[in-house]
């Protein structure tokens, strides 16, 4: 059962259908059968409301691949189903990485050839593929979106680029002057991505805090939330006021030298939005050490989001551009999990043995 709305939503005309209908998916558990019922009503709302749009989709992955759950004609299955057989186009990127993919003239593209005859060959030259998320917060769907015209929805990809930048709605607002349909999707796109963090971040700390996987985390949370008919992120929101320091998110960085060229870093605490202003400032500090190898110890996060991902893998950069290595060599259990859903293990060199995942780095 879900809140008619998150507390904050503006009360300016847009809260309804397609921006409740993405805040309401973001809300509800993946495995509920409203997310299908969800992802069609998004669908619909959007090629009716957002100007330029003549087809729209939902591509989602089912047993073992892609396929179209939701389409507001059958002839844009076909664009679908040749991404789906080649396994490779805008909508299949989107749903891999969790991140928007426009093409704003489909003519000039090479990149995906299935998508492209099937694309023109309807006459269609503008796409955007947006990931949707439920409150497991990795994409159950992609909104795929089809124009005729080239560039028609640029402004529209512009728009959903800032939500997911900021995973917010952006400082600057929604454009007045974008259509209603556009406006509502942003709107409904920027609460959706809030509510995923704050899901996220509690999941964290049961995980942490009761030493349990991010799926029985996420039974908890729905358990605590069917209980009180209160919504997921509203239950969210009271694991973290039971656990959160009042003076907001901290994290605290020691190092101590290694054996050999390598110094160790232990990070404690959350490393997650709003970063603290002096978070660049302390990987230039480890960086300033003189060891080549920088291993890090992770065991300390309680809870790391998307923005604290981020800023490890910007130490990670400054590391390769002064000629260091990053390495992760222990992680908590929501560092883990994070990991595991954005794929970047590899990319820290990461891979413990699964009897000493928790254990102290070596």
């Amino acid at each position: 059962m879900t809140d008619p709305g998150p507390p904050d939503a503006p009360n300016d005309g847009l809260w309804r259908p397609l921006a409740e209908a993405v805040v309401s998916l973001a809300e509800t558990p993946d495995d509920e059968a409203a997310v299908d019922e969800l992802l069609a009503g998004i669908a619909s709302s959007a090629v009716e409301m957002i100007d330029g749009v003549v087809y729209a989709s939902i591509t989602a992955w089912r047993g073992s691949g892609y396929t179209t759950v939701a389409a507001s004609s059958d002839l844009v299955r076909a664009v679908d189903d040749a991404q789906h057989a080649d396994r490779a186009g805008p909508c299949v990127q989107a749903a891999r990485t969790g991140e928007p993919v426009g093409v704003p003239d489909i003519a000039a593209t090479m990149s995906w050839p299935g998508f492209y005859r099937q694309a023109t060959a309807l006459g269609l030259r503008a796409s955007v593929s947006v990931p949707l998320f439920a409150g497991g917060g990795v994409p159950v769907g992609v909104l795929n979106l089809y124009g005729r015209e080239p560039f028609a929805l640029t402004d529209l990809m512009t728009g959903v680029r800032a939500v997911f930048a900021a995973e917010q709605l952006p400082a600057s607002g929604i454009d007045p002057g974008a259509d209603a349909g556009t406006r509502q999707l942003l709107l409904g796109l920027g609460l959706a991505l809030q509510v995923r963090v704050t899901i996220q971040r509690a999941l964290g700390i049961l995980m942490a805090s009761s030493a349990i996987d991010a799926a029985e985390a996420r039974r908890i949370l729905k358990e605590r939330a069917d209980a009180r008919g209160a919504s997921l992120s509203t239950t969210a929101r009271e694991v973290l006021a039971a656990v959160a320091p009042s003076r907001g998110v901290t994290i605290s960085v020691s190092t101590s030298p290694a054996a050999g060229n390598t110094v160790l870093v232990a990070v404690d605490g959350e490393l997650a939005a709003p970063l603290e202003a002096d978070v660049p400032e302390r990987w230039t500090a480890v960086l300033d050490r003189p060891a080549r190898m920088v291993k890090l110890d992770l065991t300390g996060l309680r809870f790391c989001d998307l923005a604290g991902l981020r800023s490890l893998l910007d130490l990670r950069e400054r590391a390769i551009a002064a000629d260091r290595v990053v390495r992760v060599v222990a992680a908590s259990s929501a560092v883990r999990l994070l990991m595991r859903a954005t794929d970047t293990t590899s990319l820290f060199g990461y891979s413990p043995a699964p009897a000493a995942e928790n254990g102290p780095p070596e």
